[in-house]
């Protein structure tokens, strides 16, 4: 009788417990993707994450490389944030990030060109040097250090609520595929 009232126990550890309104929080730490728009590793003007997360809180951030993001993300390596092994790009359907003949070539994965385009959405001239002959475009940000409060309100959308915040999870995507919409990229540089 104890050894079943122990294993019922362990069990109902494991399970997800109920907190407020139907909103569901498993006992264990969960891990998800997250992306800022503050410069991060190897000069890149956005960082990647993995996110550490406990009962809707941030408990931990692991930088990633661009490289290392994609092939977690696209479920070529094994990712705490992407256990399944399930391609995210191709869920959230972020055209930049999938192969030509996407879903015949599933295997390769090209370079991200989203990611080229995320210092946009903060700066509206690009912010480093370049050598001669070289521009990158003009970015959407209406000042010129930052986002307008208007454009800083449509982040919201994704979870960032401040310059330097996060978007995590979901979201993540949610952004990257906006960023590949003309008409969101137009919406945010210009407002209708």
């Amino acid at each position: 009788m104890r050894a079943i009232a122990l294993v019922l126990l362990v069990i109902a550890c494991w399970l997800p417990t109920s907190v407020g309104a139907g909103e569901a929080h498993p006992l264990l730490a969960t891990h998800t993707f997250g992306l800022s728009l503050s410069t991060g590793m190897n000069n890149e003007l956005f960082t990647l994450f993995e996110i550490k997360e406990f009962e809707g809180r941030v408990i931990g951030t692991t930088p990633l490389t661009r490289t290392t993001f994609m092939l977690q993300a696209g479920g070529a390596t094994p990712s705490k944030a992407n256990p399944t092994g399930e391609n995210l790009f191709a869920k959230f359907n972020i055209p930049l990030c999938l192969p030509l003949h996407y879903p015949e070539d599933k295997r390769a994965l090209p370079d991200c060109e989203v990611f080229d385009l995320l210092w946009k959405l903060r700066y509206w001239e690009y912010p480093y040097r370049q050598s001669e002959g070289q521009h990158p475009g003009k970015g959407w940000a209406e000042k010129r250090e930052a986002p307008s409060e208007r454009q800083l309100l449509l982040l919201t959308d994704y979870g960032i609520l401040h310059l330097n915040g996060m978007t995590k999870g979901e979201n993540v995507f949610r952004l990257l595929h906006d960023v590949c919409d003309s008409a969101w990229v137009d919406n945010y540089r210009k407002g209708y």
